[in-house]
């Protein structure tokens, strides 16, 4: 695909998804200390790599959103 077939995004998705990401690092975190508490440090290993994948896929959608919002505004 070329960039002048790229769609343009929608805000209202992206600020939707953002959200939802939130939402599931919150229950990441939780379900995580729940395997800290429990000893079982393998998984509580493996959902911190997840919360670290999240917090990407987070970033690089706020810096989405940020780049088009200032294209609106320009």
């Amino acid at each position: 695909m070329t960039i002048a077939q790229v769609q343009p995004l929608n805000i209202v998705a992206a600020s939707k998804a953002r959200a939802f990401l939130c939402e599931a690092d919150i229950l990441v975190t939780d379900v995580r200390a729940l395997f800290l508490n429990s000893d079982d440090f393998a998984t509580a290993a493996r959902l911190k790599d997840i919360q670290g994948r999240l917090a990407d896929e987070i970033r690089a959608l706020e810096r989405l959103i940020a780049a088009t919002a200032r294209g609106l505004y320009h």
